[in-house]
């Protein structure tokens, strides 16, 4: 019997010795936060982060949670003292900030140059592009060469995996270190707002997908971010185009739509963007972007999602506060979203700062919300090397 057993062992490691071991999920850098509720929690880390943030002022901490837009293929001097007098840690870049890699790399240096020094602690900036594939994709002649929706009928996590890969090398190379991708929505009834950008309509096969294409981009330290969390697959139209609504029940958002944002939760995804959809069946008619019950309760206690929360284009959802962005950018940040994103310029991007810090001033968010936040901030810029030391 002890010879069976002997023989028996030792074929089973010759067997997984010969088995091919995926090394991509070997290769992923450590996250920066736990990936999950009950992951451990790297306390000298956080300390250092809290250190960080205790040697900020409230100026600074604010700045650290906007994003904004520049207007041409160089930093001009207005956004270059915008940056600088308001402390502002992230840019978002688009189709007409790029010409060519080499004066993408060059723009991507500046941006670094200004942000910097803008703050007393020299963190680097968050650069971001939608640099999805297909219909969205703002660097025409940069990876990936398929579509999400093409990627889906390919069917092959091989295929999604070396996709992000590709177009994590290319960013980084280029200095883009987030990408405001892959979309985590499913395609759906009743109007299929999502078809051009989806991986398709089957939770688990779309879900297999955003993991790999978002752990793709991971391996070469480019931030993955899945979106429009909590799914806009089933809305009445784009939230870019007007007010959407999405009535789907309760349960089928927690039981279908969600399986992809938790595949991108289980795989470590940097960042998560918040919808400004109203989920009327789970939490009214509030855009998610600035409801509680689905920027914290859902998203952090439901999901254990414990990285970056990020708005879609804040521009879009000015209408329910008279127009005003600045207070569309305070009631994002007062729901649990870390990072405001401004499709608009610098002029902007500093009302959105100052309105951020008249709050904490007045009691309207409390200072220790915006220390969670900048602690998030904080957390993906050490994990992207964007801190000194």
């Amino acid at each position: 019997m002890k010879i069976k057993l002997t023989v028996v062992a030792t074929l089973l490691l010759s067997s997984l010795a010969a088995s091919p071991v995926p090394m991509a999920s070997a290769a992923l850098p450590p996250p920066p936060h736990p990936a999950h509720k009950g992951a451990p929690v790297d306390t000298r880390a956080s300390g250092e982060i809290d250190d960080l943030i205790s040697k900020m002022t409230l100026r600074e901490k604010v700045g650290q949670l906007v994003m904004f837009s520049i207007s041409g293929k160089s930093l001009t001097s207005a956004e270059r003292d915008a940056i600088r007098a308001n402390h502002l840690g992230g840019v978002i870049l688009f189709a007409r900030n790029y010409e060519d890699k080499s004066q993408l790399t060059a723009l991507t240096d500046q941006i670094q140059a200004a942000v910097r020094p803008s703050s007393g602690i020299r963190a680097g900036a968050l650069i971001s592009v939608d640099q999805e594939g297909g219909v969205v994709k703002r660097f025409e002649d940069m990876p990936p060469r398929y579509s999400a929706p093409r990627m889906g009928e390919i069917g092959s996590k091989a295929v999604a995996l070396e996709e992000g890969r590709k177009t994590g090398y290319a960013l980084k190379q280029a200095g883009v270190n987030v990408n405001l991708a892959p979309v985590a929505d499913l395609d759906l009834p009743p109007e299929h707002v999502m078809a051009a950008r989806s991986f398709g309509a089957n939770r688990y096969a779309a879900g297999r997908l955003v993991k790999a294409f978002g752990e793709g981009m991971q391996l070469k330290r480019v931030a993955a971010t899945a979106k429009h969390f909590p799914g806009l697959g089933g809305a009445t139209q784009n939230t870019d185009d007007g007010r959407a609504y999405v009535y789907r029940s309760k349960n089928d958002l927690r039981t279908i739509d969600a399986v992809p944002f938790e595949k991108a939760v289980k795989a470590n995804f940097q960042l998560m963007m918040v919808s400004h959809a109203m989920f009327v069946n789970d939490g009214g008619e509030v855009p998610a972007s600035m409801s509680y019950h689905i920027s914290t309760r859902r998203l952090r206690k439901g999901f254990g999602f414990e990285g970056v929360a990020i708005s879609d284009d804040l521009g879009v959802v000015a209408w329910r506060f008279g127009g005003s962005v600045a207070k569309a950018c305070k009631n994002t940040v007062k729901a649990g979203v870390d990072i405001a994103l401004l499709a608009g310029d610098h002029v902007t991007a500093q009302a959105c700062a100052s309105k951020l810090y008249q709050a904490v001033r007045r009691d309207s968010i409390s200072e220790r919300r915006i220390d969670q936040a900048v602690g998030r901030v904080l957390r993906l810029k050490r994990w992207l090397r964007l801190l000194p030391g």
